[in-house]
């Protein structure tokens, strides 16, 4: 259906809204002035998720004052929960109007206003836990001051329990205010990046108020060796939340938000965390230099945005620092072009063998997912790549999905390619050879000395729902380009038990340009130059 913006504004809308196990009302007063034709209340809708709702305006009341037509009125609406349940991650509204199937004459987010009273930003305003579907509704106010839904699985401090200690922490961290730098690495429950390259370095270096993050029901635990297990700091303890408020400084691998619970509910949390009262320096996870910073998906990553005031940023090259700069709107001073401090330790078995399948997740199908993963395009890419494999070679195929998903798929038919425990690292000692369609991990498996293959049958597609576009293309990719089974077939057998291609090194040379081993001594230098770190 074709959009087609008409002069109508908003000029009024005060929302409340109410959560209850059955049914999501939004109800209000809203104000709208169109000065080219007469509103028929009938065509105004709102639209979330794809689908259509009713608004219910109980009163008459549109006026024409001086040619121009108002309607001011109070309205309802009610969105059935079984409709969120099974809804994207993060959802907006959207209040339409259409006098046809073919037009939409004005769709806009549905925004609270500030005109009577001031309205904090950024906060939490409702929450329901569905324990039986294992899923929490969240309604939220943005900073620019939409609506946001988001339906994601229950975390840990959505309760009662956890939402009374994190409270405790916050006031207690007023008065114990220490110098401290807080680590951690994606979702605080690992301990194979560039965060723990770093911790270790630092605690050699003598370091004392360098704490790192790790939840102690994590499997990477056991792999911290006993000389800098003191500073280890466990997930979800009344230390671990007074130690996130109290920090100067945060260092890790992901957005900030991995310290916590990833899109939690506490309203104190989420002032922390974008309240630009702390440092913080972003190893990245992997090499960034894929999709476009500019994509809309993106834009947490992007300088103003979710990124705090005070950012640093460690970046492959000079070429992956001028897409920082020119998609990302940070400025050269923002970025330590040093080389990601886990590559000093990216090594590969002599005996590698192992077809691994590892694609990026995919935001818009999380909830697919979640409840009917094998309708998901990510599972039927999975699929096409694994029959692509020839079957002398499926023996040593390793199927990682990405962690934010990996759970799910664990009851699918590909489990018995997964691995219980799996480790990044010692999965990418034993790769020959990597299928990727759009994840950083391709950088780390060809620095070891895999061979890489990219699969972008759903290139167009991706690249949509993410709103950019793709840094690799034909003429800087550093791997086998496929568009089918077929050609996942010959792109085996052609690479696997083979070095890689000359060609294909100068090209990742200019996207990754450090093979020294020395990334974590030139970061360090950084750190201490710009006074992030102190002993």
């Amino acid at each position: 259906m074709k959009i087609v913006e008409i002069p109508i504004n908003i000029l009024n809308m005060n929302i409340k809204y109410f959560l209850t196990n059955k049914i999501f009302s939004i109800y209000g007063f809203l104000s709208i002035r169109d000065k080219e034709r007469k509103i028929d209340r009938k065509n105004i809708y709102v639209e979330m998720n794809g689908k259509k709702y009713s608004i219910k305006f109980p009163f008459k009341r549109i006026r024409n004052i001086r040619g121009i037509a108002i309607l001011s009125n109070f309205f309802i609406i009610k969105v059935p929960i079984e409709d969120l349940l099974e809804a994207e991650l993060n959802n907006r509204i959207h209040i339409c109007y259409s006098e046809n199937d073919d037009e939409i004459l004005f769709r806009k987010n549905m925004r609270l206003t500030t005109f009577f009273r001031k309205h904090r930003k950024n906060t939490i305003k409702k929450l329901r836990v569905f324990k039986e579907k294992n899923t929490t509704i969240v309604v939220k106010r943005t900073n620019s001051n939409s609506l946001i839904i988001t339906v994601r699985e229950i975390n840990r401090t959505d309760f009662l329990k956890e939402r009374v200690k994190i409270e405790l922490a916050n006031l207690l961290s007023k008065i114990y205010l220490k110098n401290i730098c807080v680590m951690y690495e994606k979702k605080s429950e690992k301990y194979e990046e560039s965060a723990s390259v770093l911790y270790e370095n630092l605690i050699d270096y003598g370091y004392k108020n360098i704490y790192y993050v790790i939840d102690k029901n994590s499997n990477h635990v056991s792999r911290i060796p006993e000389k800098y297990k003191k500073n280890i700091i466990y997930k979800y303890t009344f230390r671990h939340y007074l130690y996130f408020f109290s920090a100067k400084t945060f260092i890790g691998t992901e957005t900030p938000s991995h310290l916590m619970d990833l899109r939690g509910a506490s309203r104190s949390t989420n002032l922390r965390l974008y309240g630009n009262k702390f440092k913080y320096v972003f190893l990245q996870h992997g090499v960034m230099y894929m999709v476009s910073l500019d994509s809309s998906r993106r834009g947490f990553f992007r300088k103003g945005k979710s990124m705090p005031e005070y950012t640093r940023i460690v970046v492959s090259s000079d070429e992956e620092a001028r897409h920082f700069i020119e998609l990302g709107g940070y400025e050269r001073n923002e970025l330590y072009v040093t080389g990601m401090p886990k590559f000093d330790r990216n090594v590969r078995n002599k005996d590698a063998d192992k077809i691994v399948i590892m694609p990026t997740w995919r935001p818009w199908e999380y909830n697919v997912i979640r409840n009917e993963y094998e309708q998901s395009g990510y599972y039927k890419m999975i699929k096409t790549i694994y029959n692509g494999i020839p079957d002398d070679k499926k023996d040593k195929v390793i199927i990682m999905p990405h962690p934010l998903i990996n759970e799910y798929f664990k009851k699918s038919a590909f489990s018995k390619y997964m691995l219980k425990d799996e480790v990044y690292d010692d999965v990418l000692k034993s790769t020959d050879t990597l299928i990727t369609d759009y994840s950083s991990v391709a950088y780390d498996a060809f620095y070891r000395g895999a061979n890489v293959i990219f699969y972008w049958k759903d290139k167009d597609e991706c690249m949509e729902n993410y709103g950019g576009h793709l840094m690799l293309n034909e003429n800087n990719v550093f791997g086998e380009v496929c568009y089918s089974k077929e050609d996942i077939t010959k792109a085996i057998n052609l690479k696997y038990g083979k070095r890689q291609e000359k060609e294909q090194i100068e090209r990742y040379r200019k996207i990754v340009q450090f093979n020294d081993g020395k990334n974590t001594q030139r970061l360090i230098k950084c750190l201490e130059k710009d006074g992030i770190i102190k002993k």
